[in-house]
């Protein structure tokens, strides 16, 4: 006597495997995150949303962000100077100037390289040069508008983004 036995099917079995499939990849990517996590460099990613701090100087009309762990001093001249305590070579002095002082300036530069910006009413200028007869190249920038004129000058990674956040008012 042969029995004829047919498979019964769950009714169901596309759902039940729906589940399986969504159960296995979320644990697959829970195990990926929390693998990458090791590898993941949390101060590269977010040093961009650190707050970076503002000056604003009103005997000069200018304000400039610059890096939360900065500090601020006036040197002999009364000039601003942001220097990083980590690197002590590395600062940037903010030196106001007169507009017709810009030709004058350029003079006493050995310009090896140069690259303008235009903001609004505001035009940048940064320049890596000698000055005079110092042989060690220096981050410089002139920022200007129609009134004002800012000689920014030391050595900084920092000085494009400084640049770029510098405002005259």
């Amino acid at each position: 006597m042969r029995h004829n036995l047919k498979k019964i099917l769950h009714p169901n079995r596309y759902f039940i495997w729906a589940i399986f499939a969504l159960l296995f990849s979320g644990v697959a990517l829970l195990a990926y995150i929390s693998i990458s996590g090791y590898y993941f460099d949390r101060s590269f990613v977010f040093a961009e949303l650190k707050t970076n701090k503002l000056f604003l100087d009103k005997q000069f009309n200018y304000s400039a962000r610059y890096p939360h762990g900065w500090q601020l001093e006036r040197d002999e001249a009364g000039n601003i100077v942001f220097e990083n305590p980590d690197n002590l070579a590395e600062n940037l002095v903010v030196v106001p100037m007169r507009l017709k002082d810009e030709t004058a300036v350029r003079k006493s530069l050995k310009i090896s390289k140069e690259n303008n910006i235009a903001r609004g009413d505001i035009q940048i200028a940064v320049i890596k040069a000698r000055i005079n007869t110092d042989p060690d190249l220096y981050d410089v920038a002139l920022i200007k508008n129609n009134s004002q004129l800012f000689y920014i000058y030391g050595h900084s990674s920092y000085l494009e983004r400084f640049t770029k956040n510098f405002n005259i008012y």
